[in-house]
Order: structure tokens, then sequence, then C-alpha cells
């Protein structure tokens, strides 16, 4: 409760930082050495000094404690270390390859809930863990059995495979068939759930073509998101967006792109742009309409492929085009790797067949002021 700014509080967060440095394997030890701690190790991960030092000693002793003490945590202890590892972005393939192998050994015991909570760094990271040949498997045989009794995690370890382009065809059967839909139907997280649902039937559609079991009821399709992520949202004032929209907005004028424009199954897209064959942004007044970004609502919209592949054959001499920009919470710490959900988006624009251009923003940080910004995206384009 004391202001930010006083003496004291400025003395122990000095004090904190100091005492960082010295972290060790007998400190992390002693982090884990009972449940009681769980709330010590979630305090770190919460901390600001942590997510200032996050890829420091901590996680590199935690990485190398972790494996040798593994099967001696619970699956809480283990489902709070995958939470934040999920959180912070941490791709460090020695925590979450022990976070797959403590899954492989225990998933029997576990439930539906902790599974998925275990399951989720992996395609936040969108990383394949190394014992997934067995492990994919035996997560398929555990969802088969209870898919039934936590529709919403079930559909959340879907979510995750789908991103990792793992496509369980049995559970697939399970989550699509009369049964578990009007289960869905009737639970108070209906829309959530149809959400998922939608986005996994076009991840079939776009992904899968082989799957010849039942789909998603068209009459239960939604987009799956309707704007712009939270994550974006909360960082639009770090977001290197507001650049490239001033930049572009002179460069092409406002009359030739949309802006957050969600695309079937429900992608938010930075900036949608018509380009014909010799290279030239066209005014969306030349863009025949139907050949523009269908309305959410349509039928058109929810026939994802058909709607821009078939547009495309119609008319060769235009493209539509993605600009994305990837600011730095779009990527693993410390990497070039995108999370799993912006590369999922990414091939499912690809497929539907928009070209993608992506703005990284190790690119977008070196570039000073709107005429460079200009000179940039007209490269770019």
């Amino acid at each position: 409760g004391l202001p930010g700014e006083s003496p004291l509080v400025r003395v122990l967060e000095d004090e904190s930082r100091s005492r960082l440095g010295r972290f060790n394997q007998k400190d992390v030890s002693m982090v884990f050495s009972s449940e009681a701690n769980n709330k010590a190790l979630e305090a770190i991960f919460s901390s600001q000094l942590f997510y200032e030092n996050r890829q420091e000693r901590f996680i590199r002793s935690m990485a190398e404690w972790l494996p040798r003490k593994a099967e001696n945590l619970t699956p809480y202890t283990m489902a709070l270390i995958a939470k934040y590892v999920a959180r912070h972005r941490l791709r460090e393939p020695r925590l979450l390859d022990t976070i797959a192998n403590f899954l492989l050994k225990r998933g029997e015991q576990l439930d539906s809930k902790v599974i998925q909570k275990l399951v989720f760094p992996f395609s936040r990271m969108n990383y394949r863990p190394s014992n997934h040949g067995e492990l994919f498997p035996k997560l398929e045989a555990i969802l088969e059995q209870k898919a039934g009794s936590s529709p919403l995690a079930t559909v959340n370890i879907l979510m995750s495979m789908f991103q990792l382009s793992h496509f369980p065809q049995t559970v697939l059967h399970q989550v699509f068939s009369p049964g578990f839909i009007t289960n869905v139907m009737s639970s108070p997280y209906a829309l959530i759930v149809r959400r998922y649902l939608s986005l996994l039937d076009a991840a079939v559609e776009l992904e899968f073509r082989e799957y010849s079991g039942p789909r998603l009821d068209p009459r239960y399709r939604v987009l799956m998101f309707e704007h712009a992520l939270t994550a974006d949202e909360a960082n639009r004032k770090y977001s290197y967006k507001g650049l490239v929209a001033e930049a572009l907005r002179q460069l092409v004028g406002e009359e030739c792109y949309r802006q957050d424009e969600v695309l079937p199954p429900g992608y938010c897209t930075d900036f949608l742009l018509w380009i014909n064959r010799s290279g030239t942004v066209l005014p969306l007044s030349r863009v025949p309409a139907a050949s523009r970004a269908p309305p959410a609502t349509s039928p058109v919209a929810m026939s994802l492929r058909s709607s821009v592949l078939a547009l495309t054959s119609d008319l060769q001499d235009f493209a539509p085009v993605v600009l994305s920009v990837n600011d730095k919470w779009h990527y693993c710490q410390n990497s070039d790797i995108l999370v799993g959900s912006r590369a999922m988006r990414d091939r499912h624009l690809r497929l539907l067949g928009y070209c993608l251009v992506q703005l990284p923003y190790t690119e977008l940080e070196k570039v000073s002021g709107i005429e460079e910004a200009k000179h940039y995206l007209r490269q770019k384009l």
C-alpha cells in the first residue's frame, strides 16, 4: 500500500535487484521445497522484477533443476509453472520438454482442466515437445474417454493440437457429434465453445482435407473473434500499427485500404489492400463489390475457402493483400518465432488465398519517421 515513489519502496526494490543476481540452484530448490511455497513461486512469476529479468538466471536455474525434480511435484505446481511459462512466452525447450514428460507419465490421472493448462504452453510457443510422437497419441486416447466431461477443456486441448498441425480424427468425430453439440448448447459456456468449434471446423476445411467425419452444423458457426485480440488492444500504445497506418494513409490514401478488418473464420487483420497484376494498390471503389471481404454475417463468410479462391479465379487481375504488423508480443520471448495462434492465423489466411506481407517489429524499430516508413512500405508492397 506504500506509494511507488516512497524511499522505502525504492530501497526494497534496489535490494531485490541486487539479490536477484545471486539467485542460484539452492534458491530455486527452496522455492519448491513444499507445496506451501506455491504462493512464493506465483509471487516470483508475477513480480515486475521477474518480468524484467525473465530470461535471466532464475529461468536457467529452473530449466536445469526442474527435470530432476519434476516427478516429486504435484500437478498443481506443474500447472502453475506451465501458466507462467506461457504467459511470459518463454520458449525454453528444457522446461517445455519437462512439462511434456510429466504429462506423458501422469496424463491418465489428470482431469481435462489440468491437461489443458499443461498443453497450452506448447501451442503458445509453437513448440512440438521432443516426445510428441508418444504424447500426442496418448492425449488423443485420454480425450476420447473424457471429452464429454469437460467440453470447454476438450476444445481448448484440441485447439492447442491444431495450432501444432496435429489433427486427432477420432476426437473430432466426438466433438462434432450431435450429442456433444447438444450438450454444449445447453451449457453456460455455449458461445465460447461455439467459437472454438467454428475455428476448429475451419481448420479442418483448410488443413485436414482428408477428414471425412461429421462437421459442425452451419447454423452453429460463428466468428472466432469479432475484433482485435485483447492483448493487441491492451498494448496498442506500444504497437507500430499507428506508424504504419499513417504511412499507409500518406502512401496510398484512405480509400485504398481497410484497417482492422475481420475476415472469416474470425481473424482480425491489421490492413487489407487489393493490388492488381501490375502491382498498383487499387481504390476500393474500383474493386468489384463481390470481390471485397464479405460481411461477417453473410453465408459467403462462412464458406471460407470458396469466398476468396473463387474470387481470385474469377478476377485474375486482382489479389487481396494483408499487411500484418507483428509486434514484440506476437513472438516468443527473445525469438523470431511467432506464437502458435498467430502462426496458425497466418497459415489459414494464406490457404484462404490472401497474400500475407509481414512487418516484424525488428524491422519497424529501425524505421525513423513517416518518410522512412513510407519508403519501407513501398519496398514491402
